[in-house]
């Protein structure tokens, strides 16, 4: 169900320069911790694995660096729970599942994204789909 994305590593500096961000080291640090971890992690999450290997790294340079790469599009947030947002380098339509027993978030790849038909004069920037429920390890 969660497909990871493979990316070369030093093509994250590529994405980022082709979506107007500068790639500096946390940055690349957050968007390649998202890209190898495609577990639609929180803020909190990826700070506490990035301090290990990163001293240098703080809590704030998280939420900032994950705030500067959604507002260039090269992550989404998934507002999939009531207090905290989760992350996704995979910025393509698609749906995500968060299973309520074991917390796990999914994407879901083989489900077709529905076609929504808009109103004249409105403009959709994003679509999210959220579904919760058991995942099959659960049920």
């Amino acid at each position: 169900m969660t497909k990871k994305q493979y990316m070369k590593p030093g093509a994250e500096k590529k994405v980022l320069l082709e979506h107007g961000v500068r790639p500096l080291k946390h940055r690349v640090a957050v968007y390649r911790y998202l890209l190898d971890n495609p577990i639609h992690p929180t803020a909190d999450t990826i700070y506490s694995e990035l301090k290990n290997n990163m001293s240098s790294i703080s809590r704030t340079t998280v939420y900032n660096v994950l705030n500067l790469l959604c507002s260039h599009n090269v992550v989404q947030e998934i507002a999939i729970e009531k207090n905290e947002m989760r992350y996704d380098a995979n910025v393509t339509n698609h749906i995500h599942f968060k299973c309520f027993e074991c917390g796990h978030v999914y994407d879901l790849h083989d489900v077709t994204f529905p076609t929504i038909a808009v109103p004249s004069g409105f403009r959709i920037d994003a679509v999210q789909i959220n579904m919760t429920g058991l995942c099959p390890n659960c049920s």
